[in-house]
Formats: structure tokens, C-alpha cells, sequence
């Protein structure tokens, strides 16, 4: 940060005596950085995820679909998902919600994801198109921990096979494409 008199200068303009950022320039600054992602082309991306705005006007609401990586219970599925930004993002996380039921260890029955990413992991670095491919990949690799009363996460370390049975069913029953 660099003083000058009594304004601070930082990667935001802070006001002479409070030395916070206004949520307004929080907004503004969060909103350009999403266009930014949301214009963003990457190839690796597109085979994986697409997303759109629901609402041109409103860049803090995404939806997207995640398709099943191949190999594992969720291959061929096409999953829905939900991507709130905060207006204090990128410095607080998204929260991306499931809306096509899965049976998932880090995945709740309400469609919430538990994984450190989201959570105190969360990092600025992160984008929301990096988070969308991590959350593809987590279909394929679970990650630890797991949901302590998550039937799919009891099945995962308990019994493999019947995990991977369960998730195909319900891949075919609800994500289909």
C-alpha cells in the first residue's frame, strides 16, 4: 500500500479515515472481473463445462453444466449446476450448488459442495471456470473429507463396487443429457 498524505493507495482507492474498501467498489471492481472470466475461451474448458448467464444483466448469477468425465460412475451424465459470485468475490468464494440430484461423497442431498476450495482454501487466484473444472474433476477423484453423514461417502469407503453401482443408477435416472 502507498501513502500520500492522508489517502491510501492500494489495489483498491480507499477513503481517507475508514481504510476499508466500499462495497460498491468491491462490486464494481468483482463485476469487471467477471466478464473478464465469462469471456474467457479455453478449449480445455468448453469439453468439459459450458456456461451461460441466465440474466445478462446480472454477471454475479451463473448456471452451467458439467459433463461426466469419462471412466468413472458419472461418464455420460450432464449435471446442472447453480454459481452465486458474492459481490466480495474474488476475495470470498462462489457457492455452486448441484440442481441435478447426484450420489456423490463431497456432494450433499441439497446439491451443496464440500470441498476446501469452496471453503478455507478459497483463494483470490482461483477463477470461477478453474472452480467448474476442479468440481469436474472431484466427480472423478473424491476428495477427503467427505460428508460425515453422506450415505455415498459410507458406501465409498466401505464397499466400492456398490458405491459405483448406486452413482451409475442415478446418473442414468437424472443427468441425463
Amino acid at each position: 500500500m502507498i501513502c500520500i498524505g492522508n489517502l491510501k493507495f492500494g489495489k483498491f482507492f480507499t477513503s481517507r479515515n475508514s481504510g476499508k474498501i466500499s462495497p460498491a467498489t468491491f462490486s464494481k471492481s468483482s463485476e469487471k472481473r467477471l466478464w473478464n472470466e465469462f469471456q474467457e475461451e479455453d478449449h480445455i474448458l468448453k469439453a468439459h463445462v459450458r456456461s451461460w448467464l441466465p440474466s445478462p444483466e446480472n454477471i454475479f448469477r451463473w448456471e452451467a453444466t458439467i459433463n461426466g468425465p469419462a471412466g468413472c460412475p458419472y461418464e455420460k451424465g450432464v449435471f446442472a449446476v447453480s454459481v452465486h459470485v458474492p459481490t466480495q468475490y474474488p476475495f470470498e468464494p462462489p457457492k455452486i450448488t448441484f440442481k441435478t440430484k447426484i450420489f456423490h461423497p463431497n456432494i450433499s442431498k441439497k446439491g451443496e459442495i464440500f470441498v476446501d476450495i469452496l471453503r478455507s482454501r478459497w483463494s483470490s487466484a482461483l477463477t470461477i471456470n478453474v472452480v467448474l473444472l476442479s468440481i469436474c474433476s472431484i466427480l472423478s477423484n473424491p476428495v477427503e473429507p467427505f460428508l460425515v453423514s453422506n450415505r455415498a461417502a459410507r458406501l465409498y469407503r466401505e464397499d466400492r463396487k456398490a458405491y459405483v453401482k448406486v452413482a451409475r443408477e442415478w446418473t442414468v435416472k437424472y443427468a441425463k443429457g
